[in-house]
């Protein structure tokens, strides 16, 4: 029998039923079924409007390298700076903002004001202004951000008055448009990048940064981190949209192979080099080098033994593929090699599987150092972490390091080690001589 509260609660049910098949709770923004009818207004008041399409889910599989909640958390974060250009004027407040779908990783713009003549003219114009505003401000987001890593796609169209023509088909024509555009855009990137990174790997494009890390308490240097630089600029704005891309590539061992050798044949200049940290991606950790004995033999060329080496694993790779790797961490313990965790705090760790990896080192993320001395959560996280590391026989590096207020606060902690910019400035690139001004007289 129907009672009133029966009634409310079935409403309620199917309200939010509804309510999540349009409007996607992860961003805050509505799908595009649910606002179609705003932008067939905004058409038929104004006689057009652009479409804007932006594809976070085509830089790489970054999700698959992520994780899907972190993943997640980084579209979070562009919904927010892309709802902020409401703020600043790039985008007007009639303009709107929409997922593709729920849970999407695809986003569209609606834009309806401006000189409709004028705009006519420049139709991607507009679409670079949106783009160019939306890398500033990921360039703005603390080095660590998983935007910094992300390559936008973009396209463009514009969906027109015509009276012959259903607006809400015309929409999703142009919207099915700029996607497309998006896609051939992307590719033809994609080829561009592919011959690039090629071409490193041909001719040795790159070069060896040695960061420190060093004892806190004195500053004695204990070790260095090996981390890779291209020689010359190129089209990827960043070394982590370089590995990120290589890691989607078939290239990708070859080109860790050409930073792996490069970093051992350059630690051999480095004075007072102590433990050279190497960064391993999955792929480094599988890569059959290690296991035939390619490495050692670099490593002897140098003046180094697999004893002075720590294999560098993130914590994402150590703890979600812990079962695929025990194999290779034994091998490299067998060989004398060591093994640090990196960017510890990222969320994955459990004691379970720390303990079965026996690391010799976790290196905390630059994320939980910075500002340690400011915050009271950072400072109990922290050392609780510690408190695990010492259950498991690890020795803790604390990442980013770069005020003497952070370092007194990891000190009061009990951590060890540590590495940033209080301790070293990382040194600018040489000039790179062009080949041809090279063969001037």
């Amino acid at each position: 029998m129907s009672t009133p509260q029966a009634d409310y609660y079935r409403l309620r049910t199917e309200w939010l039923r509804f309510k999540s098949q349009l409007f996607d709770g992860m961003t805050g923004l509505p799908a595009l079924p649910a606002v179609l009818e705003d932008i067939r207004r905004m058409v038929e008041d104004r006689g057009f409007a652009d479409v804007i399409y932006l594809d976070l889910g085509r830089s790489g599989g970054h999700e698959t390298q992520l994780g899907w909640s972190a993943y997640d958390q980084a579209v979070r974060e562009f919904a927010r700076l892309l709802v902020s250009l409401k703020e600043t004027g790039i985008l007007a407040p009639p303009d709107i903002v929409c997922v593709d779908t729920v849970r999407s990783d695809r986003f569209l713009l609606f834009l309806g004001e401006g000189d409709p003549q004028e705009a006519a003219r420049t139709p991607v114009g507009r679409r670079e202004r949106v783009v160019s505003a939306l890398r500033e401000r990921i360039d703005l987001t603390p080095p660590d951000s998983v935007l910094r890593t992300l390559r936008l796609a973009a396209g463009h169209a514009r969906v027109a008055k015509v009276a012959e023509v259903r607006t809400e088909r015309a929409i999703q024509q142009a919207v099915s448009d700029a996607r497309l555009m998006s896609l051939v855009e992307r590719e033809g990137g994609e080829v561009v990048r592919h011959d690039e990174l090629s071409k490193m790997i041909f001719q040795s494009g790159i070069r060896t940064a040695f960061h420190p890390i060093v004892r806190l308490r004195d500053r004695d240097v204990v070790g260095h981190e090996a981390l890779t630089r291209p020689l010359a600029g190129g089209s990827f704005d960043s070394v982590e949209e370089l590995f990120a891309f290589a890691e989607s590539s078939q290239l990708m061992m070859e080109f860790e192979r050409m930073c792996r050798r490069t970093a051992i044949r350059a630690a051999a200049e480095v004075k007072n080099l102590g433990l050279l940290f190497l960064n391993a991606s999955p792929a480094a950790v599988e890569d059959p080098e290690w296991s035939a004995g390619q490495v050692e033999q670099d490593l002897t060329g140098s003046g180094l033994r697999p004893s002075d080496v720590v294999v560098e694993i993130t914590e994402r790779v150590a703890i979600v593929r812990h079962d695929e790797f025990q194999g290779a961490l034994k091998t490299f313990k067998e060989r004398g090699y060591r093994v640090a965790v990196d960017d510890m705090g990222a969320g994955y760790a459990s004691l379970q599987s720390l303990a079965a990896i026996e690391p010799d080192f976790l290196k905390f993320d630059v994320s939980l150092v910075r500002d340690i001395d400011r915050s009271s959560i950072k400072r109990s996280l922290l050392e609780s972490l510690r408190q695990l590391a010492e259950k498991i026989h690890a020795r803790v590096i604390a990442e980013g390091v770069e005020r003497p207020e952070e370092l007194q606060t990891l000190l009061e902690l009990g951590i060890e080690f540590g590495q940033g910019y209080l301790f070293h400035r990382e040194e600018p690139p040489p000039a790179v001589t062009p080949p041809e001004e090279m063969a001037k007289p």
